[in-house]
């Protein structure tokens, strides 16, 4: 008798790494989740960690959702289009800069039933040429040191989401999060 087991599919990523960690269901029991249209499906995108020395590069959107709020500057991955290709495109159409990326920071999942679902991959990225001008997703697009990042966050004009991956790259103080230099080595 051949017995076959069910594989268990856990992510590569850890669970510091994923923003929503998925849970464990039982076998026999599906996971409980909201009514939705078969046909809706969650989006794929990334925004970049945009590094010009100590400093960050911030977007204000130009469109819902979020209209008004500062946000890291990203976009939706086309069909055999990379993470980091995607990353340049964007930031070349939004905000009219050349940037060259390192590597992935970290993976979210946004879920707000009924209507959104998105995974977002974060990359860190440099820099690396032209100034920064406003397009039509991005009302203004500016790059922030520590300092200005805590007053924007005071007067509560960042993406709450946003304002997340910022404290999790160490932008924000959290009063016990790892410095940025662990995170992303020497800066200029």
């Amino acid at each position: 008798m051949i017995q076959t087991h069910e594989p268990e599919v856990r992510p590569n990523l850890s669970e510091s790494q994923i923003g929503c960690a998925p849970q464990n269901v039982p076998k026999d029991q599906p996971a409980s989740r909201p009514k939705v249209d078969s046909k809706q499906r969650p989006r794929l995108g990334c925004a970049g960690l945009i590094l010009r020395g100590d400093q960050v590069l911030l977007g204000k959107r130009n469109k819902e959702p979020n209209r008004g709020l500062w946000v890291l500057p990203g976009g939706g991955i086309e069909f055999c289009e990379t993470f980091a290709q995607t990353l340049k495109r964007e930031l070349l159409e939004e905000a009219g800069i050349n940037v060259e990326v390192r590597n992935i920071f970290k993976t979210y999942e946004l879920i707000n039933p009924p209507n959104e679902h998105r995974v977002i991959v974060y990359l860190i990225a440099d820099h690396r040429s032209g100034d920064p001008v406003p397009s039509s997703d991005l009302s203004e697009v500016r790059f922030f040191n520590s300092d200005e990042l805590r007053a924007l966050s005071k007067q509560s004009l960042i993406s709450p989401f946003v304002e997340k991956v910022l404290r999790e790259a160490a932008f924000l103080k959290t009063g016990h999060g790892r410095r940025r230099t662990e995170l992303f080595g020497h800066q200029d």
